[in-house]
């Protein structure tokens, strides 16, 4: 795996990572009038390597000496000092070009971390919406060849410089040759990539094959040049949705078309939000060209209070209440719902440790006190037939002349003649 750097501006020295087991790692190597050669690891440290990984597209540094096997050609550079702020490893100081004394069994290798960042710009143009296409990779800009390009690596372009998308774009020569590597060729995106990086180029990066007469640029459309506009409603507030694009009115597929999109509309036109939208040419069939396809807007729609509940019979962009009210009622009843069972459950749960808490005492209280018999009112009917509750269970008496009334007895046993007790009347 070799990752290939680009020269400088005055000619200096080129890099690439070379017998690594991915891009991001390998031995050092530097173009030096036309070859290849190695460094030597003579004062080689973690800045040296930062800069190296910095020239590569990385952000860092994961091991600044790491043996990748001897190279071949020549050693060109020896005792590298860079302070890890340079750019390119040509504004180290250095111990001078193939002045060293050191074998290929001390060649430096390196291990890169992080992903690579692409840095894009567009020059030529009138404006910074448009131009060729330059990427800062390896160290140094340079431009991207127009052979294979497609329209959605442009959206990708111009999304990687904050605009909507890409208005066209142009293989031929109109804003100039650039300098520098042809650094990228036939990316491949899908269209839905927020950066170049996230394609899956034919090429690798650095090696295209391609010359400067090749050079691209796009055009991108800023959010100023947009204008939208509702057509064939029963007022300017509901309608076709319509778009001047590149001077002439085109529409937009309803494909994925929801709320949210029809919200972005209708905040563009100057109002709130979207009460309703429609799909399948609910206000008739357009002319021009099908501008947009599956729109997918990120704003979420804004929630109103519940009022002017008006029923919504036809669909259509529209501008209004009702729908957020409508959403805005669901919610607060489902909200009701959930709370009531909730409930509900937490009632359940203590009504059932209550009577688990009930049960268990009366265990206890049935095995401290068991029943035998007819032994007393709490167990039944009486022989007698007075209306009352006869305490006919006494504790045992006093031995005779005792007096002591803490003494406790608690043995029981059946009434006779000699004692007293109360009738209690019921």
């Amino acid at each position: 795996m070799v990752r290939r750097g680009l020269s400088t501006e005055d000619g200096e020295l080129r890099v690439r990572l070379v017998d690594g087991a991915s891009s991001n790692e390998g031995r050092v190597e530097v173009n030096y009038q036309g070859s290849w050669c190695t460094i030597c690891d003579d004062s080689w440290d973690i800045k040296d390597a930062t800069v190296v990984c910095r020239m590569l597209g990385y952000p860092g540094v994961s091991s600044a000496l790491v043996r990748f096997g001897e190279g071949t050609g020549n050693t060109t550079l020896g005792n590298v000092e860079c302070d890890g702020s340079e750019t390119h490893i040509a504004h180290c100081n250095n111990g001078g070009y193939e002045i060293h004394n050191c074998p290929h069994s001390e060649d430096v290798g390196v291990i890169c971390s992080g992903e690579v960042e692409l840095k894009v710009r567009l020059v030529g143009g009138p404006d910074e919406s448009e131009g060729r296409v330059e990427l800062f990779y390896f160290g140094s800009w340079g431009t991207v060849c127009s052979y294979d390009w497609t329209s959605y690596d442009s959206e990708v372009v111009c999304r990687m410089l904050g605009f909507i998308g890409a208005i066209a774009h142009s293989a031929e020569l109109s804003y100039g040759n650039g300098t520098g590597d042809v650094i990228l060729r036939q990316p491949r995106c899908s269209g839905k990539e927020s950066s170049l990086v996230e394609c899956d180029p034919w090429y690798n990066l650095g090696n295209t094959d391609c010359r400067h007469t090749s050079d691209f640029g796009v055009s991108c459309l800023k959010v100023d040049d947009l204008q939208v506009r509702l057509v064939s409603g029963r007022s300017d507030k509901e309608g076709r949705v319509e778009i001047l694009y590149l001077g002439t009115w085109g529409t937009v597929c309803d494909d994925n078309w929801d709320i949210k999109d029809a919200n972005v509309v209708c905040r563009m036109l100057g109002y709130e939000r979207a009460e309703n939208f429609s799909c399948c040419a609910a206000f008739g069939l357009g002319s021009g060209p099908i501008v947009l396809d599956e729109v997918e807007c990120e704003v979420m729609p804004i929630v109103y209070p519940l009022f002017d509940l008006t029923e919504v019979d036809q669909e259509g962009s529209k501008t209004g209440q009702s729908q957020a009210a409508i959403h805005g009622l669901i919610g607060f009843l489902s909200v009701a719902v959930i709370g009531f069972i909730l409930a509900c459950i937490i009632m359940t749960v203590f009504m059932m440790k209550y009577r688990r808490s009930a049960n268990e005492a009366r265990s206890q209280q049935q095995e401290r006190y068991p029943r035998t018999g007819d032994q007393n009112c709490y167990n039944g009917s009486q022989p007698r037939e007075e209306e009352c509750l006869q305490l006919n269970v006494v504790p045992a008496k006093l031995p005779e002349g005792s007096w002591d009334q803490d003494e406790v007895y608690d043995t029981p046993r059946h009434a006779d003649d000699e004692d007293v007790y109360e009738n209690i009347q019921i």
